[in-house]
């Protein structure tokens, strides 16, 4: 049951993050981004079957998932959606909802090394956009790289919010982006909860993604920039949809693409899912 249930949750979430209006990213509202749409649901149903394999381990799932989807896709269509929600899935799979956020933070601290490197080699081979600009330790195509998962995701979590979720255990969902939807849901509708939550985590800190290709500087103006358009999106009454679109022509024009605003959305819309159906404590 826990495996149906976590394999429909996930593909329902993945899907329902594509009909979002998010501002420079892919979505079923621009007929440009069609293909791409088409190739990120293929994604979601070939992550799905992997991610919710009983018995497999929360490495394996993450490596293999990773893999397939690029090998049939040919690029990267969903890396950070399987890295974020692949530990939510096992805790569900597991059916140990007591505390949810205790058993994931449990799940976390205790990644074997075996399971790190997997995990680090899922990274390696999809390769995510700007991975190659950084040198430093912690670089995934360093061959020393397999020493240490957790001080490599301790040293990506100062500009990777990915891996930032696997070091403070998914904070910036839990205490951040999770209540703030689901206040914003139950007072508006479930649709402008949606969009405001991408904005929400695009305005909260830099997007990693941005970050990576085109440095901290330009990450950090777009995440002013979102500030604003979020305010005004919070305050207009009538036609947020012309908001968005504004913001859209801005950031595609620039060619920025939030990435990783939209990977939190999905796994945020995740655990909302999870707890409108399951009893569970977070």
């Amino acid at each position: 049951m826990h495996t149906h249930l976590a394999k429909k949750l996930y593909f329902e979430s993945c899907c329902e993050e594509l009909e979002i209006l998010k501002p420079g990213n892919h979505s079923t509202h621009f007929k440009t981004s069609n293909f791409h749409v088409k190739k990120f649901r293929r994604a979601a149903k070939i992550s799905s079957e992997i991610l919710t394999t009983k018995n497999m381990s929360l490495g394996k799932s993450i490596f293999f998932s990773s893999k397939k989807c690029f090998d049939q896709l040919g690029s990267n269509y969903n890396l950070g959606i399987i890295l974020l929600c692949a530990p939510i899935i096992k805790v569900l799979i597991n059916g140990k909802f007591s505390n949810f956020r205790y058993e994931l933070k449990k799940q976390l601290m205790n990644i074997e090394p075996n399971e790190g490197n997997l995990i680090l080699e899922a990274i390696k081979y999809v390769q995510p956009g700007g991975i190659n600009n950084y040198k430093g330790f912690g670089n995934v195509n360093n061959k020393e790289k397999i020493s240490a998962f957790y001080n490599i995701m301790l040293t990506g979590s100062r500009w990777d919010r990915i891996s930032k979720c696997y070091i403070d255990y998914y904070s910036e969902i839990f205490d951040f982006g999770l209540p703030k939807y689901i206040k914003i849901k139950n007072q508006k509708s479930r649709k402008y909860a949606n969009e405001f939550i991408y904005l929400n985590y695009l305005s909260n800190d830099k997007d990693s993604h941005i970050q990576r290709k085109f440095g901290g500087n330009k990450a950090s103006m777009i995440q002013k920039k979102c500030i604003f358009f979020k305010r005004k999106f919070e305050n207009n009454k009538i036609n947020n949809e012309k908001i968005l679109l504004n913001f859209d022509r801005y950031l595609k024009k620039l060619h920025l693409n939030p990435g990783t605003c939209a990977d939190l959305t999905v796994t945020t819309l995740l655990m909302d899912k999870i707890i409108d159906i399951v009893s569970i404590s977070i």
